[in-house]
């Protein structure tokens, strides 16, 4: 199974070398939980049977003095498993921020594109972030734009509407777009931008209580059946956990208690996100904590 939405903001490794992590864990990304060994996050997702991750960073320097996670600090957390899938993050903002992410993709070897519009403050229709799509389209990778709601101190919320993303959706048909959090609120939108265009594809971490299964319960039996996931989404939605804001496993629990069958649990869980990531989500991940 693989989990496509984590953020390592937690890993004691990366705050004991980086003295900035702190704060950008604590007053940009807004989590108090006590930072932990790295083999803390490879434990959890063995608990929730999980075989692989996608590690995402948020380029926020400009907009929010810090970076939630660079790069570098994803490559070498990929270095230390096999099982780390790293994405990059550029700030469309910045006008190197194509070049940036070729860089990141071919010399860090990162294998997606994460973007927050309400963390980087820019806005997801304009031409700096179209720029950015290009190349992402021309990279051959997958963006994950955070959609829907904003915890994140000082930030708004309405730049999280998914109904934004349609131009570039349109434009870029090429392009994989997988919108976090099936953009909730916007449930509806999100998922109707899913059924009209085949390359959006929805995380399911859609969480902003502290019970996953009631969360989901609401999301897909009250504001959407969970019947339109079967029958129409079925290949347009990733597992995403958003750990570690969430534990994996209560996530994992909370998806396999809707009423799904276990074909549409498997394209969920393991087919749609290697069918995102092409040849590095078909490889099989490095048993144990090969770190």
């Amino acid at each position: 199974m693989i989990d496509f939405h984590t953020h390592p903001v937690l890993v004691r490794e990366l705050v004991e070398k980086y003295p900035r992590f702190e704060r950008a864990a604590r007053e940009v990304f807004y989590i108090g939980n006590n930072f932990q060994p790295l083999e803390t996050f490879l434990l959890q997702m063995d608990v929730a049977g999980i075989e692989r991750a996608v590690l995402l960073p948020v380029d926020c320097r400009r907009a929010r003095q810090d970076a939630v996670g660079t790069n570098q600090q994803i490559a070498e957390l990929c270095a230390l498993s096999a099982r780390f899938i790293g994405f990059a993050s550029v700030d469309p903002r910045v006008k190197t921020a194509a070049k940036d992410l070729a860089r990141a993709v071919k010399t860090l070897h990162l294998e997606g594109l994460k973007l927050d519009p309400a963390l980087q403050d820019f806005d997801s229709a304009g031409a700096q972030a179209l720029a950015v799509y290009e190349a992402a389209e021309e990279l051959k990778i997958p963006v994950l734009l955070h959609a829907g709601m904003s915890w994140a101190p000082g930030s708004a919320i309405a730049p999280g509407h998914p109904l934004r993303l349609e131009p570039a959706i349109r434009r870029f048909a090429k392009l994989n777009f997988v919108l976090a959090h099936f953009a909730w609120p916007w449930v509806w939108e999100a998922v109707a931008l899913a059924m009209k265009y085949p390359n959006v594809f929805l995380d399911t971490s859609c969480l902003y209580y502290d019970s996953p299964k009631e969360f989901f319960e609401f999301v897909f039996t009250r504001q959407i059946p969970v019947s339109l996931i079967e029958r129409t989404l079925a290949n347009q939605v990733v597992f995403g956990s958003n750990y570690p804001r969430v534990e994996i496993k209560n996530m994992v629990r909370a998806l396999k208690s809707l009423p799904l069958t276990e074909g549409c649990l498997n394209k969920i869980l393991r087919e749609n996100a290697r069918r995102l990531l092409g040849q590095r989500g078909k490889r099989p991940a490095t048993s144990g904590h090969d770190h």
